[in-house]
């Protein structure tokens, strides 16, 4: 195999998804695995390094959940750096946004299981909004929108949907998160749920404000939605409105495995 591989590795909490490039910037092959912990991400890659058909790398970058704080980067940096000459940690959330704009200025707003919004300006200065968990924040997330639905009894009946008695738990997040994409097709057709879905895109472009704010901007402010809730086309809508003339919303320029692995 070529010399000078790099393999970029976004570790969500569903999937790992790994994107293989050479020095020249060229993908050559991309591959996804069930997600583990990153901590245990050494022990998964000589199942990738089978997959992918490499045998040394010269770079590898991890973008994952669950890294954030300069402890958890460095312990990330030093389970990995047997594996490369060169070896970048950085948060799911910056991959992200690094893939969205290819390293530019813009502001991210993640909607996912929980809700984020990082802005980075003009002269790399950085500024974050949201993301503080479900019993402080994550507003317009899915567990935000599948709370809404459950705490409405007329939408309780409409989707079927068991009451709302559940315990905290990692896993029940999960499902109240899971019902979101149910109520975002339910609001084609229902006023309650579309209301639910106006109140999400309120909130999202909220994040994207507060992420903004203070920060060097030109005429417009680039904003790239990300996670599963902008794939519905009317809240993406919802929101480009809610934003405000000012901020200008853009597709993102890369997926982010191919961005741990080219920029």
């Amino acid at each position: 195999m070529r010399a000078g591989l790099r393999l970029g590795v976004d570790l969500g909490r569903t999937w790992l998804r790994a994107c293989l490039a050479d020095s020249g910037g060229r993908v050559l092959r991309r591959d996804r695995l069930p997600a583990v912990p990153w901590r245990e991400l050494p022990a998964a890659l000589p199942r990738l390094r089978r997959r992918l058909g490499f045998r040394t790398l010269s770079r590898l970058t991890l973008g994952s959940t669950g890294l954030w704080s300069a402890a958890s980067l460095a312990e990330a940096r030093r389970l990995l750096r047997p594996w490369a000459r060169s070896v970048r940690a950085l948060s799911d959330v910056e991959l992200a946004h690094a893939a969205a704009f290819g390293g530019g200025e813009g502001v991210l707003v993640v909607s996912g299981t929980g809700s984020i919004a990082l802005a980075r300006d003009r002269r790399g200065r950085r500024r974050r909004a949201g993301g503080w968990g479900q019993l402080v924040g994550d507003d317009g997330s899915g567990f935000w929108i599948g709370r809404a639905a459950l705490r409405d009894a007329a939408l309780r009946r409409r989707l079927r949907l068991p009451p709302p008695a559940l315990a905290p738990t990692p896993e029940n997040v999960r499902k109240v998160a899971a019902l979101a994409p149910k109520v975002l097709r339910l609001a084609r057709t229902n006023a309650r749920a579309r209301r639910v879905l106006r109140e999400a895109a309120k909130h999202l472009a909220g994040l994207a404000r507060e992420a903004a704010a203070g920060l060097s901007w030109g005429r417009r402010v680039p904003v790239c939605g990300w996670g599963g809730a902008f794939q519905d086309r009317a809240l993406a809508k919802a929101f480009r409105k809610a934003l405000g003339r000012r901020y200008e919303a853009v597709r993102p320029r890369l997926e982010a495995d191919e961005a741990a692995a080219l920029l």
